[in-house]
């Protein structure tokens, strides 16, 4: 094989990370169509703002100024986060800053009528499958009338997922053309109320309540304690009124309990073009010490193969207690492969 053809292959594999994790759009389509691959797009394999660069950008959907656009992911067996919706001209969509400088909304992840199936365990696993076709979490956001016609990239960031997820990204390639148009950018606008906190100006969330502080999967630099469990809204987002999704009309009621101990005190304006490639600088300590299948004490967010294609996640049971959540199928044609430690992704053989 041509040696060209060797390093491009490399650098692909490098940028998409073939792991299947743990939560992506799967409506409208994404770049990559991580509703067939159910591959996520998360650090350190894969550093966003995309799940694919511009020069695989699909052909677009051709929509209007002012339309809706319902937008799909599977809950995936996490918990907790918030969603982040962002535009950039598709030219620039290979640059984090972009898609910072154009954020229109955002809500929390389990939204939609997604859910545990226990509700006596909402942090717990869930049988709904990894493609979204059943139970989805979903929200609808208008087309921003500022956009210009030609082709802009819709991004969906995903950050402060349960236990110590880092940050993922889709984005969807669009053709804007026609409708209203404004000159102006309104500002971001933060939509609480989740599976934990419906109606409310909250949502649940681990580690971080703003992009860019979990890079790396386990979360890299957590603003608040690692793994816990934390409710509040965005970080320095105003909060919009009541939509169809169960968001609030009031202003916000509870911020976190912690504060950061060192963050800026402002929104980021600009995010790195390139981030880091190394691996987390702080893994967990402490591998899970029980057997495989349901029920046993383990360490919190970590995931264990439990046979060629099956797999388990360590979910908190109770205030005191961890627990293995029973043995979950990887989709078909893949199979269960340990992943940085204490991880796992479903694969091809």
């Amino acid at each position: 094989m041509d040696r060209r053809l060797v390093i491009l292959a490399i650098l692909a594999l490098m940028y998409f990370g073939e792991s299947m994790g743990h939560s992506y759009v799967t409506s409208p389509t994404s770049r990559s169509n991580q509703k067939q691959t159910v591959t996520g797009c998360r650090g350190p394999n894969c550093l966003g703002p995309c799940d694919a660069p511009a020069s695989k950008a699909r052909s677009p959907i051709t929509i209007a100024r002012g339309a809706s656009i319902n937008v799909q992911w599977p809950r995936n067996n996490h918990a907790g986060g918030f969603i982040r919706f962002a535009w950039a001209p598709t030219a620039s969509s290979d640059n984090h800053a972009t898609f910072d400088a154009n954020v229109q909304e955002i809500h929390c992840h389990e939204v939609g009528g997604c859910k545990p199936d226990s509700s006596s365990n909402p942090n717990g696993g869930d049988s709904a499958p990894p493609d979204g076709s059943r139970n989805p979490c979903q929200t609808t956001i208008t087309v921003p009338t500022y956009l210009t016609d030609g082709k802009w990239t819709l991004q969906w960031a995903w950050f402060g997922g349960a236990f110590e997820l880092g940050d993922y990204y889709s984005c969807v390639d669009y053709q804007i053309s026609g409708g209203p148009q404004t000159s102006s950018k309104k500002d971001a606008v933060f939509y609480g109320g989740d599976y934990s906190y419906p109606n409310s100006n909250k949502c649940k969330f681990f580690n971080t309540d703003r992009l860019h502080a979990c890079v790396n999967e386990p979360c890299s630099s957590p603003v608040y304690t690692r793994g816990a469990e934390k409710s509040g809204p965005a970080f320095n987002v105003q909060s919009g009124t009541a939509t169809t999704t169960g968001t609030p009309t009031q202003a916000p009621t509870q911020a976190p309990t912690q504060a950061p101990t060192q963050k800026p005190t402002n929104a980021p304006t600009q995010a790195p073009t390139q981030k880091p490639t190394n691996a987390p600088t702080q893994p967990p300590t402490q591998a899970p010490t029980d057997s495989p299948g349901g029920g046993g004490s383990c360490t919190l967010g970590y995931e264990e193969c439990v046979g060629t294609n099956t797999y388990k996640s360590c979910y908190r049971a109770s205030a005191s207690s961890n627990q293995w959540s029973p043995p979950r199928s990887c989709q078909a044609g893949l199979v269960c492969k340990p992943w940085m430690s204490n991880h796992v992704i479903c694969d091809r053989p």
